[in-house]
């Protein structure tokens, strides 16, 4: 474990050293400059700021897969007549309260 947190501290030592790193002062009078360079390049950079360092780099945005390119209307068909009957002998009335009942209740990252 010990030899594994070393490796890690190391590599990410090395990658510092490969970043661009600048001062606060440095990238405050740049801004422009510097965000224009991380949308062509995306290469992060290190801002120094009273003995902190941070991290400046572009957010990797995921474009949604679109929901229907695999939808096969025949297999969808073939799902709900295989499903048909998976309730046989559950108490629906009691499975429908079960379900209000979650959903009344709050969740972490739920408006409620």
């Amino acid at each position: 474990m010990q030899l594994f947190l070393l490796e890690a501290e190391t590599e990410r030592k090395k990658m510092a050293k490969e970043l661009k790193h600048m001062t606060f002062d440095e990238f405050a009078s740049n801004v422009r400059a510097i965000f224009d360079n991380l949308a062509r390049k995306g290469e992060p950079v290190l801002i120094e700021r009273e003995g902190q360092i941070y991290r400046l780099e572009p957010e990797e945005i995921h474009q949604p897969e679109d929901l229907w390119s695999s939808y096969d209307p025949e297999i969808a068909k073939r799902g709900l007549k295989e499903s048909a009957g998976a309730l046989i002998g559950v108490d629906t009335e009691a499975l429908l309260r079960d379900i209000h009942r979650d959903r009344e209740q709050g969740s972490h990252g739920r408006s409620v």
